[in-house]
């Protein structure tokens, strides 16, 4: 079991500011505040250069998007973060949509292209506000793919549709003709400030139902729970439904997991799988694990 630590080694920036057009009713742009903002190139290589002279190994970029689902300011911001790769700098690239020539230039900028990879019409358009459809998500991970990035690691959101099982599924089998290097299963969290902050989390067993599925279509690649779950009181979830969601991960088949709970290393523990703790990202792909620091539990 992989056990990943985010900061300070991998840190988080948003290219659009706060800047949202869309307004996506579980996120409403807070989740853009949790980033480090910059809207011009400069100033973004800049500081992410300063970040690597304090021991940064590589970046999370992501942003906004327009109301077409591309992500604000990505075009000419892409000269920067070639330059910051050329540095040595990992990049993981959450790409908004993009059409051929994007995903050209972002194949040359980049070591790893996240998306969500959403299955369902009506949460596209309700709960993302776009005037688009499931096809939209399938063409950019295909053009990705064909423009060689060898490394694409999509986001299914587990109950992201009022904290129900919509459209999950039918994700994860358009993604069978992508072969993602990793899976992040992360999971809907009724977030203070959003449209869907009354809405309860949903249940762990619809998230053990996505990551089983997942699993099954995918047995040998890389499936981890990502960060973006229901973790603590400002999501509005107790304690125990924080591990009971985690535990019905482990249960489903996960093998890696983004800043876990104490219950949820003991009972892998228990389960007597050895544990490698990792200072990166859960969709580092694992051939670059001798680039970041990483270590058995039981070396520490």
């Amino acid at each position: 079991m992989r056990a990943y630590n985010i900061w300070p080694s991998f840190p988080s920036i948003s290219i659009s500011g706060t800047a949202c057009a869309l307004n996506c009713r579980h996120c409403n742009g807070v989740y853009l505040r949790f980033m480090e903002g910059h809207t011009k190139p400069e100033g973004f290589l800049a500081a992410a250069k300063e970040h690597m002279k304090r021991g940064a190994k590589g970046f999370l970029i992501s942003g906004g998007c327009d109301l077409d689902g591309k992500m604000l300011n990505l075009p000419e911001f892409l000269p920067a973060i070639k330059e910051l790769h050329d540095t040595g700098a990992i990049i993981k690239l959450h790409t908004g949509f993009a059409d051929e020539k994007l995903a050209a230039d972002i194949a040359d900028s980049v070591d790893i292209a996240s998306m969500e990879a959403v299955g369902d019409n009506e949460t596209i358009q309700e709960i993302f506000h776009l005037n688009s459809g499931v096809e939209k998500y399938i063409e950019t991970f295909q053009n990705l793919k064909k423009a060689g990035v060898k490394y694409i690691a999509p986001h299914i959101a587990a109950g992201l549709h009022y904290g129900q099982l919509k459209g999950e599924f039918r994700a994860l089998e358009h993604l069978k003709e992508v072969g993602p290097s990793t899976i992040s299963i992360i999971v809907f969290s009724p977030t203070k400030g959003t449209e869907m902050e009354g809405v309860p989390a949903p249940e762990a067993e619809v998230v053990e139902a996505v990551v089983r599925r997942a699993r099954r279509l995918f047995p040998k690649t890389h499936i981890i729970l990502g960060a973006l779950r229901p973790r603590g009181p400002a999501t509005g979830v107790d304690s125990d439904k924080r591990i009971a969601i985690e535990l019905a991960a482990l249960n489903g088949g996960i093998s890696g997991i983004e800043m876990p709970s104490a219950s949820f290393m003991e009972e892998v523990k228990r389960k007597g799988m050895k544990i490698k703790r990792i200072e990166a990202y859960g969709v580092l792909p694992l051939e670059y694990e001798n680039m970041v620091k990483n270590y058995l539990e039981s070396e520490k």
